[in-house]
């Protein structure tokens, strides 16, 4: 009974750092929504063509869209303050004047989200070049998802 009793301190404090530990694999700062990261992927997606597509001064009939996104890494930190999740993985592209091979590539993916003021709100984190200094700035976008839209996002 003696050791029994001495055990005792030994198992609250291997269940206090299996809690911790729970804590910190996202219980308190969560992998964003699958729905998020696609909808941040799709913003930068459409910057990029939308700049490509002035260059060549041409619309084009059916833009590209991000699917089959694979996350493989989140983690927080923090920038300009505030807590951040860097999020990586990848993901191919579908519709378009896409070829196969185009459609068959896999491409790396590397967004930086905050929460927004509300709980279902995302912010997207971009760099900002700066030429006055060597300070890196930060630019904020709302991200918005298939459900803001009113559209549907097939799978």
């Amino acid at each position: 009974m003696g050791t029994m009793a001495s055990m005792r301190p030994i198992r609250w404090v291997l269940i206090s750092v299996l809690c911790l530990s729970l804590l910190g694999c996202g219980l308190i700062n969560p992998k964003p929504p699958r729905a998020v990261v696609e909808g941040a992927i799709a913003q930068k997606l459409s910057q990029t063509q939308t700049v490509l597509y002035r260059q060549f001064s041409s619309a084009p009939t059916d833009r590209a869209e991000v699917g089959r996104i694979r996350i493989t890494d989140h983690h927080w930190s923090e920038i300009a303050g505030q807590p951040t999740v860097e999020v990586a993985g990848t993901y191919h592209l579908r519709g378009g004047n896409l070829t196969s091979a185009q459609r068959s590539q896999t491409r790396d993916f590397e967004v930086y989200l905050q929460r927004g003021a509300t709980k279902d709100q995302w912010l997207l984190l971009e760099p900002v070049p700066n030429q006055t200094s060597d300070a890196l700035q930060w630019q904020t976008t709302p991200v918005l998802t298939a459900a803001d839209n009113g559209a549907t996002n097939p799978s």
